[in-house]
């Protein structure tokens, strides 16, 4: 084995400044008074309480990392949760959970030590509501989790090199009998002790740590799903920054710096964050106009298009009011025509093949594939045709604009009410991410892909936010936030 890095304590942004508990052993072991006398000895009085509040495009609709299928989700749990690694603003991976690691000279073995003064968030699913301390075995549960069959396998794609991995997969989303199962673990995860895991891959993999960043592959305690009536879905524990203080009906998620980090010299200055959901650009342009949102984190096609040029400069009107962050990141829709339609499609392809990019008023970079598509004049219309639900704005913007360019006056596009392709539906989407696409590339077959940049917007009493190549980022941890009234900073 050789050692390819060694990351030091001091380099983890959210250490926590106590002695750690020594146990070699893999069982999970419940810190209780210890963590909790040396919080209470070391907690500073808060003199300034900094309140952001941002304005999300996605719905957040899920607090489970393995659910997390939307960018606005992502950013959100990115605060609550942490995993082994997580990626700077270049993307290249960098330690979080993790202290150090040795990957072998074969590029098969990585052994990573876990930094154990890591905490979970104090949480009713731990013995006397303490969070404890972070353990190896924490990691393979977790990670054994993604391949269940009740949960998505999005996250078990990201695995699927592990040695095992796709044999423990199969097994749980084929052999619905738990009886005839026959494999109780991945093999290829090991708990070497408290503070060590190894993982054992099939091939050499560059972008394994750059993996273990991904949001869906974020780390929580067993306890948050065996000892919680609500699960992740509703009741989060993790080790981030933040913890989940409510979810409001109109879609606000608050979320309140954790506490026992407080003594933490890389903490954020923020103490709460507003997070809200808005299924119209106009309300939340309103808002933001009006002073009530801070931050767009990732602007819609209709506020781009309102506020700023083609080279993503912000619009005269607007430099004065307004900040624009450029990142080196995109969100990236495919649009398919579904083959098991049992509709005669032939009218619809024959009004597709006359498409162009320079049609479409969204802003991106837009592929069109329609060289398998003919002009048909004899082809009978059918008053609907039927597209698979989606609520991702960028995807929903195009269809938008294809049921004015296509479908009218002669026919229409209607949503189906389930999200997944069934015989009756003509047209559906998929989402990816610049991250992604890195090592997972979308299904072929695509007629319409639209790669977006991600652009943020802001206004002045914000400062500190940073371009990134990282979808979901949001580097609280760097962002300032200016008390008082916002005439008096223009």
């Amino acid at each position: 084995m050789k050692k390819l890095h060694h990351f030091l304590f001091a380099l983890l942004p959210l250490a926590i400044l106590m002695q750690a508990c020594g146990s070699t052993s893999d069982t999970v072991t419940v810190v209780r008074d210890a963590p909790r006398a040396e919080r209470a000895q070391e907690t500073p009085q808060e003199t300034v309480f900094n309140e952001i509040t941002l304005g999300l495009i996605d719905p957040v609709t899920n607090f489970d990392p393995l659910f997390a299928r939307n960018l606005s989700t992502q950013r959100v749990l990115s605060l609550i949760y942490e995993g082994l690694f997580k990626l700077n603003n270049d993307g290249q991976p960098v330690p979080v959970l993790a202290k150090e690691v040795d990957i072998s000279d074969d590029g098969l073995t990585y052994t990573i030590t876990i930094n154990r003064e890591r905490l979970y968030h104090d949480s009713r699913v731990f013995t006397a509501g303490l969070g404890r301390r972070v353990h190896a075995s924490d990691v393979k549960w977790a990670f054994e989790r993604t391949a269940r069959a009740s949960v998505p396998p999005r996250a078990a794609e990201l695995l699927i090199n592990v040695r095992g991995f796709e044999n423990y997969f199969l097994e749980q989303r084929n052999v619905y009998d738990i009886d005839n199962r026959v494999l109780n673990e991945v093999r290829g995860i090991q708990v070497v002790n408290a503070e060590t895991v190894r993982f054992q891959l099939n091939e050499p993999d560059n972008n394994f740590l750059k993996k273990l960043a991904s949001p869906n592959l974020f780390i929580y305690p067993r306890e948050a799903i065996n000892n919680n009536p609500d699960g992740i879905a509703k009741n989060p524990v993790g080790t981030g920054p933040y913890r989940l203080n409510q979810v409001e009906d109109e879609g606000r998620v608050i979320l309140v710096r954790h506490s026992n980090n407080t003594n933490d010299p890389n903490l954020p200055e923020i103490n709460r964050i507003n997070a809200i959901s808005f299924t119209s650009e106009s309300d939340m342009f309103q808002r933001f106009a009006s002073g009530d949102i801070d931050w767009i984190p990732e602007a819609g096609p209709e506020i781009k298009f309102q506020t700023l040029n083609q080279d993503y400069t912000l619009q005269s009107a607007y430099r004065d009011s307004y900040n624009a962050v450029v990142h080196d990141a995109y969100r990236i829709n495919a649009f398919y025509l579904n083959n098991r339609s049992v509709v005669d499609q032939r009218w619809l392809r024959s009004r597709l093949s006359l498409l162009t990019p320079e049609d479409f008023r969204s802003r991106g970079t837009i592929a069109l594939i329609l060289d398998r598509f003919e002009t048909d004049e004899e082809a009978e219309r059918r008053e609907e045709y039927f597209l698979s639900f989606t609520d991702d704005l960028f995807a929903t913007t195009l269809l938008t604009e294809l049921h004015s360019l296509v479908f009218q006056p002669e026919s229409s596009l209607v949503f189906f009410d389930i999200r997944v392709p069934t015989r009756q539906t003509s047209i559906f989407t998929s989402a990816s991410t610049s991250f992604r696409q890195q090592f997972d590339t979308l299904p072929e077959g695509y007629w319409l892909r639209i790669d977006t940049k991600i652009v943020s917007l802001h206004n002045d009493r914000v400062s500190g936010i940073e371009p990134t190549a990282v979808p979901w980022a949001l580097n609280i941890q760097h962002i300032r936030v200016q008390n008082g009234d916002l005439s008096s900073a223009r």
